[in-house]
């Protein structure tokens, strides 16, 4: 006891905060105690903490006994060096799923995500602001994949290239088929997914072993919230403040041992985030040749993914 059972993999900005509201409501299915996404296998040092602290941290809350499922839903377990520590650690016959949609939808969804959070260059949010969101994704991906050196380091360098290198969907679950048998992995599709939650979940559950159940609330839409940033420097205070606030309730646990001074860095962090985050304005679309372009540059890991999933990928996200 102590490892889950099945593992939600992701991708980020691809539904899993909602399959993760979803999953928590299930009487068969036990997920990682007071957090979403662990940092264990994402962050380099936490590991140092040992495998008997990542069982006492997120599922030292299970009894012996318990016969619920255990689960992980982590959107960012694709970035570089995750797949080394988890083949270590997990064992073979452990389920996998996947949430993926449009690799151009979600690349744009990722771009206003983390250029409102100080993740991206001030170039970049500078050009943004001056030209919106269309054109200014568009300036980003070609600067990208127009510089042959920035090109050949997206998988490379995951995070700084974040809003392309989760997009290579089947590059980052190849890192997991010399261990994990394919027949334990399940894809889901975005679109499918927000189209019809219950029937998506029906097939999840079908795929975890569990039963469906009546009183789940599959009304549920989360991490919806569109938001730009008052400024670069603000963005760069809260990427700060926020990578904290996971040092304190993810490995420190805060919220047990510090009560008192958690609740007041809470506070700072919500400050900081009202004061960083406005609601974002700027509706605009992926532009045409954008789409084009970027499906062009996504062709090659698609046609990839169709031949793991065996599904026409390319008729879907056309």
């Amino acid at each position: 006891m102590g490892y889950p059972d099945f593992v939600c993999m992701g991708f980020q900005k691809c539904g899993t905060t909602t399959l993760y509201q979803l999953l928590k409501q299930h009487p068969q299915v036990a997920l990682c105690r007071d957090v979403k996404e662990p940092m264990y296998y994402r962050v380099p040092f936490w590991s140092l903490m040992g495998r008997r602290f990542y069982r006492w941290r997120y599922f030292g809350h299970i009894e012996e006994g318990d016969t619920r499922l255990l689960g992980e839903v982590n959107a960012g377990l694709s970035y570089g060096g995750c797949a080394r520590k988890i083949k270590r650690d997990f064992d073979p016959d452990t389920k996998m799923i996947f949430m993926m949609r449009n690799p151009v939808d979600r690349s744009y969804s990722a771009y206003r995500y983390f250029l409102a959070r100080g993740f991206l260059p001030a170039s970049v949010l500078h050009y943004d602001k001056a030209h919106g969101h269309a054109e200014g994704f568009d300036h980003y991906v070609r600067s990208v994949l127009e510089d042959k050196r920035k090109r050949s380091q997206i998988m490379k360098k995951r995070m700084k290239y974040i809003v392309l290198s989760q997009s290579n969907y089947a590059a980052c679950i190849g890192e997991y088929l010399d261990t994990f048998d394919l027949h334990n992995m399940k894809f889901v599709i975005f679109e499918e997914f927000v189209n019809d939650e219950h029937a998506a979940c029906r097939d999840i559950y079908d795929f975890l072993g569990i039963g469906d159940v009546e009183d789940i609330d599959y009304h549920v839409k989360s991490n919806e919230g569109a938001e730009c940033a008052t400024s670069y420097l603000r963005a760069k205070q809260f990427w700060l403040v926020k990578g904290c606030n996971y040092c304190l309730y993810d490995l420190c646990y805060a919220m047990r041992w510090m009560p008192g001074f958690y609740r007041k860095f809470r506070r700072y962090y919500r400050d900081v985030r009202r004061k960083t985050l406005l609601h974002d304005t700027d509706k605009s679309r992926v532009l045409p040749q954008t789409r084009e372009y970027l499906m062009e540059y996504f062709d090659a890991d698609i046609r990839k993914l169709e031949s793991l999933t065996g599904r026409d990928l390319r008729s879907v996200w056309r």
